[in-house]
């Protein structure tokens, strides 16, 4: 009998125990569960609405295209409902479809693509601040900004800072901001009169300060980075491409991930500055980023991640047939003038930026050929956006290869400013600045111009040239402030596109050629 009641008591003592530690453990999966949340993001998609070969990646397939893109993104959202896509800016302007229609059939297209957020980017301003507004209008998902303003007013353009969403019981704050100095550098003065960017700094605090106390995570979608670095192809040295984001972070606190744009920069690692992650792809609709965290309910923070880029192969996906049917409607309406026939090219024209390319060739010589008291006509590297096969050049081809409605310039100025302008360019890494014929230069691989010759002679600091280039460049655009430190300053008004197209018409064969207008000194 004794044993009986020890054995009972025993037993009671066991399932109090075995109680208690199963509270305990509900307790802790209820309060310390680690939760999952994929972010998928795109950056610079720059109206890349259809697959196209890119030699970069690969020499023979087809990459990108929104139809692909929208088939990706919806297979991860079904596979996994804790999931979001979130852009960075700069969809406008790229090939003809967006320029033609000043961004609308993009904006359209877009809603097909299952996008949670997305801030604005420089090129949402190529054809005027007003006109970005009413394309935005018609956006079916967010897009955010919270730091340009109407100048000199407390009134925000675009009057939507963030968003809050929920994944998985997971509330997330979206900020959406564009980079102070990216706005000033990259957009064109003419486009974006009466507004201005504010420093991201400031505001991204503020808007921190608000969502910390009812958000879990915050996420900051973000257009900035570092000086003619917008069209890098290929490059490796993902750090100092995306040094803003990095300083961002560390002068920052309280952002769990930063999805950015500008640079074109893809991590197939994600960067960690001050305990944020960063992520961007190598834009142009060729690849889908993927991150995926864990997030510690307990301690409140992301306890791990990993980043991937997945390569768009058109061979690889199917299309969405709502988004094929969208972009094969816009398409069809923009041919009759993107087909019509310019004149033929016995060779490619290629684009290059840290180098000579015959396509710079081209549209230098065409300004230069504008007014006979042009001495040298030059031109930024980055405003030359896709190369153009031989043969048959139409009129979509020439605004595919540069998207924006930039005018015709003439400026005066003495051989020592020029100096300056042209050490300027040498000093950008791969931004240098194309010449006309009339022109040649050589730099060193150190960044600093060597010569400059000029009709066959060495510039002469004193001497006065007549410089004819875009306006976008002449404004001080990509840093090239001296172009307004200019003794005489003539905006034509014509449009370079126009002129390259009559340049090309009266010669109907043109002959792309390599000169040796640009020199590297090794």
């Amino acid at each position: 009998m004794k044993s009986l009641f020890i054995r009972g008591i025993l037993v009671n003592m066991l399932k109090k125990t075995l109680t208690s530690t199963f509270i305990i453990f509900l307790s802790f999966q209820t309060f310390c569960e680690v939760k999952e949340l994929t972010i998928l993001h795109t950056n610079d998609l720059h109206a890349h609405l259809f697959p196209r070969i890119a030699p970069w990646i690969n020499e023979s397939r087809k990459i990108g295209g929104f139809a692909n893109l929208a088939t990706l993104v919806k297979q991860e959202k079904q596979s996994n409902p804790s999931t979001i896509l979130i852009d960075a800016g700069d969809y406008f302007s790229g090939p003809y479809i967006s320029t033609l229609t000043e961004g609308e059939a993009v904006i359209k297209s877009m809603n097909y693509l299952g996008i949670d957020a997305a801030c604005i980017g420089n090129h949402e301003f190529d054809h005027g601040w007003d006109n970005m507004l009413e394309q935005i209008k018609q956006a079916e998902f967010p897009i955010l900004n919270g730091n340009i303003f109407y100048e000199g007013t407390d009134k925000l353009v675009w009057d939507n800072p963030y968003i809050i969403i929920e994944r998985e019981g997971l509330r997330i704050g979206i900020i959406g901001l564009h980079g102070k100095f990216a706005f000033y550098d990259t957009t064109n003065v003419k486009m974006t009169e009466g507004i201005e960017a504010r420093d991201e700094e400031e505001y991204l605090r503020k808007y921190i300060k608000e969502l910390e106390p009812i958000t879990d995570l915050i996420i900051l979608s973000v257009h900035q980075g570092m000086p003619a670095r917008q069209s890098s192809i290929g490059l490796t040295d993902v750090e100092r491409n995306l040094y803003k984001d990095i300083l961002l972070a560390q002068n920052v606190p309280g952002v769990d991930v930063i999805v950015t744009g500008h640079a074109h920069q893809g991590t197939d690692r994600a960067l960690v500055s001050n305990g944020t992650i960063i992520v961007s792809t190598n834009a142009t609709s060729t690849e889908l980023g993927k991150l995926q965290i864990k997030y510690d309910t307990d301690k409140q923070r992301i306890v791990s991640h990993s980043n991937q880029l997945i390569t768009i192969y058109d061979d690889e996906v199917e299309d969405d047939a709502d988004m094929l049917m969208e972009i094969t409607y816009w398409q069809k309406e923009v041919d009759r003038i993107a087909s019509i026939p310019v004149a033929s090219s016995t060779k490619k024209l290629v684009r290059a930026y840290g180098k000579e390319s015959n396509m710079g060739n081209l549209f230098t010589d065409a300004i230069a050929a504008f007014d006979e008291r042009i001495d040298i006509a030059v031109m930024n590297s980055g405003g030359l956006r896709q190369d153009i096969d031989l043969g048959e050049i139409t009129k979509g081809d020439l605004i595919s290869a540069f998207p924006f409605p930039n005018t015709i310039v003439m400026t005066k100025l003495q051989g020592f400013q020029l100096k300056k302008i042209f050490d300027h360019a040498a000093g950008m890494t791969n931004g240098i600045l194309q010449v006309s014929q009339n022109g040649k230069y050589s730099f060193s691989p150190k960044n600093k111009v060597i010569e400059i010759w000029i009709k066959g002679e060495l510039i002469n600091d004193n001497q006065d040239y007549w410089v004819a280039a875009p306006n976008f460049v002449t404004q001080g655009g990509d840093g090239y402030s001296e172009f307004q430190n200019s003794i005489e300053y003539i905006d034509s008004g014509v449009l370079i596109i126009d002129q390259v197209e009559n340049y090309l018409k009266e010669r109907k064969l043109y002959e792309p050629k390599y000169e040796g207008r640009v020199q590297v000194i090794e």
